[in-house]
């Protein structure tokens, strides 16, 4: 328990560093989550004045946020206030916890010190990282997975049905941790089915108890999703169709693209907001470990670990019915698995049994890492900030935290511009109730500045009053400003 909290904590301050700053800004869909979050955590209405829905929506009536994440962040502004440190601080709690339980998984399918491996190879995973400083829904479904492998390695080992229930409700839940997974579930399910058959010895009766109690305990999570599909329509599926095939080419690219080695290895996703562009989904040093991994599942013949490999290569099978081409957003349940590998890799170094080779072949692979992970995390944190801070929304929240502190500080009246809007309201109306609860007044730039006031306006109205006394405060290019109108000298 120790070495699991040392780790945990060692976790949470990697993850949480910078977290407001990287990525710059925020994301139209975390301001979404923030606001309607906020709103359910104080009143119990969305911002559609819907009463503790299954499903919500902010401001886009067709872009639905899951429960999982979302109620995670309800009760995460319920217990400490909402603010832009715990929107995104709940991220992390979901990367921490698919560490413990891949830390508890590998414990199961090797031992105590391969688990502290695996957890370390987990926390230098490139998307791990970035997911965790993004509030978004992807990072949610990691845990889930985890523990639904965990649970059918303890049912492997012990054949207490207690274990499948668990693995059930696991697979149920995550279909409402993130909308793809409405893809990779079905055939996760089939692949447990198929593994507990195995494991019957593919028997007639006593093969369908284990198979029976499993997708029993899944069902509900689904009859749950016919049952309110009227009622949030467009949640469950979207209101896309699967795209037209017309050649087997383009069934099998969106497929064979999600195992790409440079994609996973060296560029990473194709979005912004989801890769540096320089770093694959994966580490590049973790590739031999990885590789090695492979070599010796397939040469041990483990069922589990055979199932494990399974898992990573086939999950994704679905997504050839939708355009999902490079997007390691979408490709988060292959953490898991990925970790298991990697760390058999990692174990096969230690078996070699000439001295020299081992110790060299391991500090080599160790070097590598540290290397490796110690020039993304200086690009991750300081470089990629720069190079994707216009494919981000202008950090407008840097401006409210200034205008809170100047007002409380100096008792002078808050404002905003009323025709100054950002690009996303939703990230205006979330930071206006992080740092004033009670709403902001407007001022109309055709009317005075109060006395013993500060307000945020635009660049362009900031300098039309720059001749009157005011005192201004920029924001590092950004169209956005503060102004101070105060009689007396303002407090520093």
């Amino acid at each position: 328990m120790a070495v699991i909290l040392a780790l945990v904590i060692i976790g949470w301050f990697l993850f949480t560093f910078r977290i407001t700053q990287v990525p710059p800004g925020i994301n139209g869909d975390e301001a979404d989550i923030g606001y309607s979050a906020a709103l359910v955590s104080q009143t119990g209405h969305d911002a559609l004045g819907r009463l503790m829905p299954l499903f919500t929506t902010a401001l886009k009536p067709d872009d639905w946020k899951q429960p999982v994440s979302f109620y995670s962040e309800v009760l995460a502004f319920y217990l400490f206030g909402p603010s832009f440190f715990i929107l995104r601080a709940v991220s992390v709690g979901f990367a921490l916890a698919g560490g413990v339980l891949i830390f508890l998984l590998v414990k199961e399918l090797l031992d105590f010190k391969m688990a502290v491996i695996g957890f370390l190879i987990y926390i230098s995973i490139p998307i791990i990282m970035i997911q965790s400083h993004l509030a978004l829904e992807n990072i949610a479904s990691v845990p889930f997975v985890a523990l639904w492998l965990w649970m059918l390695a303890k049912y492997k080992k012990d054949k207490k049905i207690r274990f499948l229930f668990v693995a059930g409700i696991s697979m149920g839940i995550s279909l409402y941790s993130y909308f793809g997974f409405r893809l990779i579930v079905p055939v996760l399910s089939v692949m447990t089915i198929y593994l507990l058959w195995y494991l019957s010895s593919f028997k007639n009766i006593k093969s369908l108890k284990p198979i029976s109690i499993f997708c029993l305990t899944v069902a509900p999570f689904v009859i749950i999703m016919v049952l309110v599909k009227n009622q949030y329509p467009g949640a469950m599926f979207g209101y896309g169709r699967p795209s037209k095939i017309v050649s087997y080419q383009e069934l099998a690219e969106p497929f064979l693209s999600s195992f790409d080695p440079t994609f996973l290895f060296i560029r990473g996703d194709i979005t912004p907001y989801h890769s540096t562009g320089r770093h694959g989904m994966f580490l590049l040093a973790t590739l031999p470990l990885f590789s090695l991994g492979i070599f010796k599942i397939i040469q041990k013949k483990d069922p589990f670990l055979l199932f494990v490999l399974m898992v990573f290569f086939f999950s994704p099978l679905l997504y050839s019915f939708v355009p999902a081409l490079h997007r390691a957003s979408r490709l988060l349940v292959l953490i898991p698995p990925f970790v298991v590998i990697a760390t058999v890799g990692f174990k096969t170094l230690l078996t070699i049994k000439n001295k020299f080779w081992k110790l060299t072949l391991s500090t080599v692979i160790i070097l590598l890492l540290l290397i490796n992970y110690n020039e993304f995390l200086n690009d991750y944190w300081y470089e990629y900030p720069k190079r994707v801070r216009n494919n981000f929304m202008k950090p407008i929240h840097l401006a409210f935290e200034k205008l809170q502190q100047i007002s409380i500080k100096n008792n002078l009246k808050p404002l905003y511009q009323s025709d100054f809007v950002p690009s996303d309201i939703a990230a205006y109306k979330f930071f206006e109730k992080v740092y004033f609860p009670k709403g902001l007044e407007y001022w109309s730039p055709n009317s005075p500045i109060p006395d013993k006031s500060v307000l945020i306006v635009h660049e362009s109205v900031a300098k039309e009053e720059s001749n009157k006394k005011l005192q201004k405060i920029k924001f590092d290019n950004y169209d956005f400003a503060v102004l101070v109108n105060n009689s007396q000298n303002l407090n520093k």
